[in-house]
């Protein structure tokens, strides 16, 4: 069913050159979610957004289709340096418009998860408006500080 949506709906899902849409179906209780998320098929670089979420009811009839990033953004790993000696990114980031909410969003983490460790990242960040998202790679752990705390912390630092 998520898959002949995906198919019919060509104005809401968008596909790109060297990439898929990958399927990852949730269901939690009576909760049926399919989440979709754009992968790469390149070597050195992970995609995030361009992902959607659709869920179902207990019929597995589509009650609701969002689209959770509008953009879609790569992040470049495993590059070498002038001297052909390997670089490693250990925190990377991205922003999130107002639209896709001031919190990193599951597909984010899911993604984090699948090539971070591969990757060597330390921490991914989401920056919203309002907020810092620190998903940390190598722990699996989440940390939000309001954009108002560092901004107190920073006063504070600069005092000194």
């Amino acid at each position: 069913l998520a898959l002949a949506e995906i198919i019919s709906d060509t104005a809401l899902f968008k596909q790109y050159k060297n990439s898929n849409l990958n399927l990852i179906p949730l269901i939690e209780g009576k909760e049926k979610k399919v989440f979709v998320l754009t992968g790469t098929t390149q070597t050195g670089v992970v995609l995030f957004g361009n992902d959607y979420l659709l869920m179902f009811d207990k019929n597995n009839k589509l009650t609701q289709k969002k689209q959770l990033h509008k953009n879609l953004i790569p992040i470049n790993y495993g590059g070498k340096d002038k001297d052909g000696k390997p670089t490693v990114s250990e925190e990377v980031m991205h922003s999130h418009l107002a639209e896709t909410g001031d919190f990193i969003t599951a597909t984010d983490i899911c993604t984090s998860m699948l090539y971070g460790k591969f990757a060597k990242w330390k921490t991914h960040n989401v920056v919203s408006s309002k907020y810092l998202n620190i998903w940390n790679c190598e722990t699996n752990e989440l940390s939000v500080v309001s954009l108002n705390a560092i901004k107190k912390i920073q006063k504070e630092l600069d005092k000194k």
